[in-house]
Formats: C-alpha cells, sequence, structure tokens
C-alpha cells in the first residue's frame, strides 16, 4: 500500500511519536501483555524504561511507552509497550539489550531481571502499524484506540486525511482532544485479523466530545449527511481507552 506521510514534530509524554517523513516513516510495534503479578508495573517502570530510554538516547528506537487497559476486554491485555521507530532502518537495527541494561544498571543481574519480569507478565502477541497520517500531538493522558476494516484503502486513508482530519483538528484547538493519528496494520495480516486500521484519539479528560459540531466546522463545504454516508468506508470493529502509566523522554537531536 502506498503511504503518504508529511507530519511533523511531537511528542512530550508520549505514544507515537510524531516524526515523519516520506523517507522515514514511522512504524509502531505493540505488544499485548497480560499482567500476572501485581508487581509487573513497577518492574516495568523501574527496571525496563531506563533501559528503552537508553536505546531512545542512542538512537536505536524513537520511543517506548507502557500503556493499562482502563475501559475495554482487559481478559487478553490488560497492558500494552507501544515501541515506534522511524524508518526502516531504525527498525531493522539490531538493539543489544545486554549492553543497554548493563549500562543503567551496572552491577544488576539481566538473567534475574528478566526472570522475574516473565514470571510478572504473559507476553500474548505483537502487532506492527505503519503511520498514515495524524494531527500535532500533545502531552496526553489516555490513549482511545479504535480498530477498523477497510475494503479500500486508498478511499479510506483519503477520506481520514481530506475530510476527518480537520474535524479533530477542531477538537483539539477547542481543548476537547490532545491529537489525533491513523496507523494501517503492517503485521500480522489475513483473513483471521479483523481489522487493517486503526486510529488513535488522544485525550486528557474522558467523556463525549462535539464530534458532529467539529466535523462541520472543520468541513464547511460538506453536509453531515454526506460525512455520514462516508463512514461506510470502514466497519469500526472495537475501541479501548488506554491510560499512559509511563514513557520514555524524546531522544537527542
Amino acid at each position: 500500500m502506498k503511504r503518504t506521510l508529511a507530519i511533523s514534530t511531537l511528542l512530550t509524554a508520549a505514544m507515537f511519536p510524531a516524526i515523519a517523513t516520506a523517507e522515514a516513516p514511522v512504524y509502531v510495534s505493540v505488544d499485548c501483555m497480560k499482567s500476572t503479578s501485581p508487581g509487573y508495573v513497577q518492574l516495568e517502570i523501574e527496571m525496563w524504561k531506563p533501559v528503552h530510554q537508553h536505546l531512545v538516547d542512542s538512537g536505536n528506537r524513537s520511543s517506548w511507552a507502557l500503556y493499562e487497559v482502563v475501559l475495554g476486554d482487559r481478559s487478553r491485555c490488560d497492558y500494552y509497550t507501544v515501541t515506534t521507530y522511524s524508518g526502516e532502518q531504525q527498525l531493522n537495527a539490531y538493539s543489544d539489550y545486554a549492553a543497554a541494561f548493563a549500562a543503567v544498571h551496572p552491577g544488576a543481574d539481566a538473567g534475574e531481571q528478566m526472570t522475574a519480569t516473565l514470571a510478572a507478565r504473559e507476553h500474548r502477541a505483537t502487532e506492527l502499524w505503519v503511520l498514515v497520517d495524524q494531527t500535532e500531538i500533545q502531552e496526553h493522558r489516555f490513549a482511545v484506540v479504535n480498530k477498523m476494516l477497510a475494503t479500500d484503502p486508498v478511499a479510506y486513508e483519503r477520506m481520514e486525511s481530506e475530510v476527518f482530519k480537520a474535524g479533530h483538528q477542531v477538537l483539539i484547538d477547542s481543548g476537547d482532544r490532545a491529537g489525533w493519528a491513523v496507523y494501517a496494520l503492517v503485521s500480522p495480516i489475513g483473513s483471521s485479523i479483523p481489522y487493517n486500521y486503526g486510529t488513535v484519539d488522544f485525550v486528557n479528560e474522558l467523556g463525549p466530545v462535539p464530534m458532529a459540531e467539529a466535523m462541520l466546522t472543520g468541513n464547511p463545504d460538506r453536509d453531515l449527511d454526506a460525512m455520514h454516508e462516508l463512514l461506510g468506508l470502514r466497519d469500526h470493529i472495537l475501541s479501548e481507552t488506554w491510560a499512559l502509566v509511563g514513557a520514555t523522554d524524546s531522544g537527542a537531536d
């Protein structure tokens, strides 16, 4: 699929960085975790977040974050880790976790910590996504993750970028939203996967927003019925709300 990416800078507290160019698409690796111990979050934040920060600072990735599912089905995944990469070179670069661990935890036993981590959570699945388009993304507390199935990818991406993005920007300008982005699923794909796109609404407060009004304001040449018809370009499969638990800082320029 053709990806058109023309996005500017981002994230202070962050899930998905807002840096993308046609030469360096943003890839997002999302790992589904099921916690099996109340100490899981502490391990991620105190032990592994500094390791990811070291890898960000050394240019092996763009960001890492931990999110908790607060609204949605928690039976399979109650936490997600989200790692972003700028371009295929960074995505495919080797990350030396042992060296990174030794650098930030000198004297600690990496094997013991990994054993403790494996005992505290089950890694259920990994998905790889690529950024299609986005607004600016500001500091946020929550990410509302929507998964979609589109049978005409070109028409669907055009709808999101040329119509709905403007409405989301209105909500950002009014303070009702902290950002918005749309992603295409890279892997896994196939007939057993019920979605191929995802959108994320970044917010600081949960609750309804004036979506219809924002879409009309952002698209003064369209009426609501015409925009509603565009929704037929995708099936909305599910939504989950994730709360940001912790994230790395931006890497060095």
